[in-house]
């Protein structure tokens, strides 16, 4: 077993507003995403209660974790520092919720993606992507391919996030170009 009620709960409690109705929507549509395409549930569910446990948290808060966990951000991460709460929250996961390499891995990746993604990354980043309190415009399209083709619809939200990212002048983390390349050359 990963994780128990008494964990889950202290997950949860370190959530509150939005951040806490987005993880639970993120938790069931994981649950739905694993059961479609054959993954742990579990883990997919484990990985979405601790992808954004450091979401809300300061810059000053993200880079004393990065010190504390020997993070080394990039060039993009230390100009849109928010992005590094995957890494951030992947930390926390490993040391204080003792959570295996893979799931920490998908939470590092849940915002950018990767190269090699496996079935377990592709699931939680679209869990996050697609979630129920989302609203954003394509997101029912995202839905829709996710619901027929995991691939497709990993595909659909990288080129709508690198659209999204040039339209507001935004630096590009180089792991999503490299998930995007990945998965246009293994599609």
């Amino acid at each position: 077993m990963l994780y128990n009620d008494e964990m889950r709960r202290d997950i949860l409690s370190r959530l509150s507003g939005y951040r806490l109705k987005h993880t639970l929507g993120c938790e069931k549509a994981a649950r739905e995403l694993a059961r479609k395409y054959g993954a742990d549930e579990e883990k997919c569910a484990f990985a979405m209660l601790l992808h954004d446990i450091t979401k809300n948290f300061s810059q000053e808060e993200q880079l004393n974790l990065c010190k504390k966990y020997g993070i080394i951000p990039n060039d993009v991460e230390k100009t849109e520092w928010k992005m590094l709460h995957g890494k951030t929250a992947a930390a926390i996961a490993a040391d204080v919720y003792h959570a295996p390499a893979d799931v920490t891995h998908a939470i590092a990746y849940h915002t950018t993606g990767c190269a090699n993604m496996t079935l377990l990354d592709k699931i939680v980043y679209m869990a996050d992507y697609i979630e129920e309190n989302r609203s954003f415009d394509g997101v029912k399209t995202a839905r829709k391919l996710a619901a027929r083709n995991l691939d497709k619809a990993m595909l659909y939200g990288l080129d709508a996030s690198l659209r999204d990212l040039v339209h507001r002048g935004k630096l590009i983390h180089v792991d999503t170009v490299l998930a995007r390349n990945w998965l246009m050359n293994n599609m």
